[in-house]
C-alpha cells in the first residue's frame, strides 16, 4: 500500500472517529468521551496482555510463569474489571451523560472474558453487566436533562431533544430486561443468589423511564384532546 493510500485512509477515518466522539449518545463533552474510550482501550490492552500470559508458551512454558509482571497485570485487570462493571458506568453517566456509551462500558470487560473462555451462555457476570448498563444508561439520560432543564424533575418537560435519547434508553432497558428474564428462567438457584444483590438496580431504569413516558403520554393525550376541541369549534 502506498503512502498516499495510507494518508487517504487516515483522513477517511478521522471524520468517522469525530462523529462517534461527538455523538450525544456517547457523551456531552468530547474530551470526556475521549477519556472514557481511552480507558476502555487500556482495559482491552490489559486483557490482551493477561490473556497472552496465560495462553502463550515459550519453550513449552507459559509466559506468566516466566515473569512476575503478569501477576501484577492480572491483579490490576481484576480491579479494573470490577470497577468497570460496578462503578465506572455510573460515574461516567453523571460526569458526561452518554446513554449509549454508558450502557456499553460494563459489557466490554464481560464480553472479553466470555469470548476468551468460549462461553456464549448468559451467566451471572453478563447479567450484572446488563443490569448495571441499563441503570447507568437511564441515569445518564436523567443527568443530561437535569443540566438542560435545570430541574431535578426534567421529565415534566415533554417532547423536544430528549425524545431520541428516551427512545434509545427505553430500547436498551427492554433488551437488558429481556436478557435478565431469560437468565432468571434457566440458571440454578445459586446463580440467582449471586445476582440478587444487583436486582435492586432495576428500580433506576424502570423509575426514570416510567416517569418520562408518563409525561409523554399525558402530553400526547392532552394535545389530541385540544386538537379535537379546536376541530369541533371550527365546525
Amino acid at each position: 500500500m502506498s503512502t498516499d493510500d495510507c494518508n487517504q485512509n487516515r483522513f477517511d477515518l478521522r471524520p468517522a472517529v469525530s462523529t462517534v466522539l461527538d455523538h450525544p449518545l456517547a457523551g456531552l463533552e468530547r474530551r470526556r468521551t475521549t477519556i472514557a474510550v481511552a480507558y476502555l482501550s487500556a482495559l482491552i490492552g490489559l486483557f490482551a496482555v493477561s490473556y497472552a500470559g496465560a495462553n502463550v508458551r515459550v519453550d513449552d512454558v507459559l509466559l506468566d510463569t516466566l515473569s512476575l509482571g503478569f501477576d501484577h497485570v492480572s491483579t490490576v485487570l481484576i480491579v479494573a474489571v470490577t470497577a468497570t462493571v460496578t462503578v465506572v458506568p455510573f460515574a461516567y453517566a453523571i460526569w458526561n451523560g452518554g446513554p449509549g456509551l454508558t450502557f456499553a462500558i460494563p459489557l466490554v470487560p464481560v464480553a472479553l472474558g466470555d469470548l476468551a473462555a468460549g462461553q456464549y451462555v448468559l451467566g451471572v457476570d453478563t447479567a450484572v453487566a446488563l443490569t448495571a448498563g441499563a441503570a447507568a444508561s437511564a441515569l445518564a439520560l436523567y443527568a443530561i436533562d437535569v443540566r438542560t432543564a435545570d430541574s431535578l424533575r426534567p421529565w415534566r418537560t415533554a417532547g423536544g431533544p430528549a425524545v431520541p435519547r428516551l427512545l434509545t434508553v427505553t430500547v436498551l432497558t427492554v433488551v437488558a430486561a429481556f436478557g435478565i428474564a431469560r437468565f432468571v428462567a434457566v440458571v440454578p438457584p445459586r446463580s440467582l443468589e449471586r445476582y440478587a444483590p444487583f436486582a435492586a438496580l432495576w428500580l433506576v431504569p424502570f423509575g426514570i423511564v416510567a416517569s418520562y413516558w408518563t409525561v409523554e403520554v399525558r402530553t400526547a393525550v392532552a394535545t389530541r384532546a385540544d386538537h379535537a376541541d379546536s376541530d369541533r369549534a371550527d365546525t
